[in-house]
């Protein structure tokens, strides 16, 4: 099932860039769809920040690479709190490059806000998903700012099938912090996590973009670090250290 999930991942992301492509080539042909490319200004924040006023029950945000850098999200922070404190569903999933840049281990003072966080090693496009109605997705093409307005149900559905499988395999920010203060880098994390969801050498490879071999030499080396013989002491010392602890939807 693990192995399924992780190969359903690739395919979304690369049903996701393919319709983002096609949006491109319509807006350049002049066709008028439900789906509506634009140019982030300086005031993107701002927008995005309107959009999040209208969540009616759920949003789910991903933050790979912004283009305005942290001013995109600071104000968002107490407004995500409001949304949680009036019962909204509230998940954010950062890439883990991010989470390294930005100190957020800060946040885990506060368990309300950082338990809706997750952190994940797969690249993706910024996005927020509000309810089952809009996405709003961001990313930097050909080094210029380029978003899109999704509202069609195909596209909004693709972006959400993406977002909800990533949300699955992500590690919980208070772990993925855990695992940096005992020195962990985003290769030994990344092994941990496939190693935990039960996936195959076959699958955590291509999930990591590396050959079997060299996966496998990464879990040796993390197998030496943890003083474990074989991979299932591997997982259970992992788990006795508090480095990976069940997930909860």
């Amino acid at each position: 099932m693990s192995g399924d999930l992780a190969d359903l991942l690739v395919r979304s992301r690369e049903l996701l860039d393919s319709a983002l492509s096609r949006i491109d080539s319509a807006a350049g042909a002049g066709e008028i769809t439900d789906n509506s490319p634009v140019t982030p200004r300086e005031d993107w924040g701002e927008t995005l920040l309107q959009r999040l006023r209208g969540v009616r029950d759920e949003v789910t945000i991903a933050i790979s690479n912004p283009i305005r850098a942290r001013r995109e999200f600071v104000a968002a922070d107490a407004l995500l709190r409001e949304l949680i404190d009036g019962g909204k569903r509230v998940r954010m999933l950062v890439y883990s490059r991010y989470a390294d840049d930005h100190d957020l281990e800060e946040l885990l003072r506060d368990r309300t806000f950082s338990d809706r966080i997750r952190v994940t090693h797969n690249t993706f496009h910024n996005t927020m998903v509000i309810d089952d109605r809009l996405a709003v997705v961001w990313t930097q093409a050909n080094g210029k700012p380029q978003a899109y307005f999704a509202t069609e149900f195909t596209l909004l559905g693709a972006i959400q099938q993406f977002a909800n499988q990533t949300w699955e395999t992500a590690l919980p920010l208070r772990d993925h912090v855990a695992l940096r203060r005992r020195g962990f880098d985003e290769m030994a994390i990344a092994v941990l996590r496939l190693l935990n969801a039960g996936v195959t050498d076959e699958v955590a490879a291509r999930r990591l973009s590396v050959s079997t071999r060299t996966y496998r030499r990464y879990l040796a080396d993390v197998m030496i670090r943890l003083n474990a013989a074989t991979r299932f002491q591997l997982g259970a010392r992992a788990a006795e250290l508090g480095l990976l602890k069940a997930e909860s939807a």
